[in-house]
């Protein structure tokens, strides 16, 4: 048993030697900043220190390169105007030891804020049918990092985000909006917004443009501000006055039908005047080109109140 026990703790032991020796260690080299976020045209200074005495170390990239510098520490990769969407920085060293040759990538991201962004325009809508608002923006990168967002007011509605495009170099955004808009929506202001959120590396707040605000029309049908029909209680001599007042986009017309025989009154768009009130039926019917309502006012006579007189006493 103990042979066996001996004979496990070699292979052990045997194993993690092979694990640890085949191991690279990893590179001894710092960047400084870890990531760099850089608004396009831009100056850049991002330093690069070893760790463990180099031989020689550099900058290997498309525009700043430094070449191999001997008996330095650190190096530093600048550009007074980084305007290389495709620039891919790298800090490499020599060294005595292992690794003997190595390098790290410098994350970089090279920005531009939209030239313009805007919603296109619209035709009158019909309250309760479905649209869509469609926001263009115009030369935005990168656009894995934007956030598209939708205003009706002040108030955010919809957000939409570009994350899985991986493009780097500016591209032109279209996107739309599906909104089935009510009545209160009649002369609202409309906005799509292009925020770039870079992370904590990039400006803060994230930059963000908005396009001019679009104001849509809405026609909807009629509606009364006093839903329902109506009884009316009026007293017997009294005149009568009788309202039906609506909202409605387009204005609305008005047509009043009243009690068979009835025609001493005077019809002014949603009111009706009697003199003297007549009982029964009198129906207002308002009307646009999106629809039309009606609603019963049903007049009812009521007796005068009694008056009480006093009597003069006689001698």
């Amino acid at each position: 048993m103990q042979a066996i026990r001996r004979g496990y703790w070699t292979l052990l032991t045997f194993a993690l030697s092979a694990v640890f020796a085949g191991a690279v260690p990893e590179c001894p080299v710092e960047i400084s900043p870890q990531r760099a976020v850089v608004k396009y045209g831009d100056p850049v200074t991002v330093n690069c220190t070893a760790t463990q005495i180099p031989r020689g170390m550099g900058w290997e990239a498309t525009v700043g390169s430094t070449g191999m510098k001997a008996d330095v520490q650190s190096v530093t990769w600048n550009v007074s105007s980084l305007t290389d969407w495709t620039a891919e920085p790298k800090c490499y060293g020599n060294f005595l030891t292992e690794p003997k040759q190595c390098r790290k990538n410098l994350n970089i991201s090279l920005y531009k804020y939209p030239d313009s962004v805007s919603l296109s325009p619209v035709d009158q809508m019909v309250e309760g049918r479905q649209y869509q608002l469609q926001c263009e923006v115009q030369n935005i990168a990168p656009v894995q990092y934007l956030t598209l967002n939708w205003y009706r007011g002040q108030t955010l509605i919809h957000s939409q985000d570009f994350f899985t495009n991986t493009t780097r170099t500016p591209v032109n955004v279209s996107a739309t909006l599906l909104i089935t808009p009510d009545r209160v929506d009649n002369g609202q202001p409309f906005t799509c917004e292009a925020e770039l959120n870079l992370g904590p590396e990039g400006p803060q707040p994230p930059p963000a443009k908005q396009s001019d605000p679009l104001r849509i029309a809405v026609l909807y049908k009629p509606r009364f501000l006093i839903s329902g029909n109506e009884r009316v209680k009026i007293e017997k001599g009294k005149d009568l006055l009788l309202s039906c007042k609506t909202s409605a986009n387009p204005l609305p017309t008005f047509k009043w039908k009243t009690p068979a025989g009835v025609d001493d009154n005077r019809k002014e768009g949603d009111q009706l005047f009697q003199a003297p009130a007549v009982p029964g039926d009198y129906e207002c019917i308002v009307e646009n080109q999106i629809g039309s309502i009606s609603k019963i006012f049903s007049v009812e006579k009521i007796p005068a109140p009694w008056t009480v007189t006093e009597k003069k006493a006689t001698s």
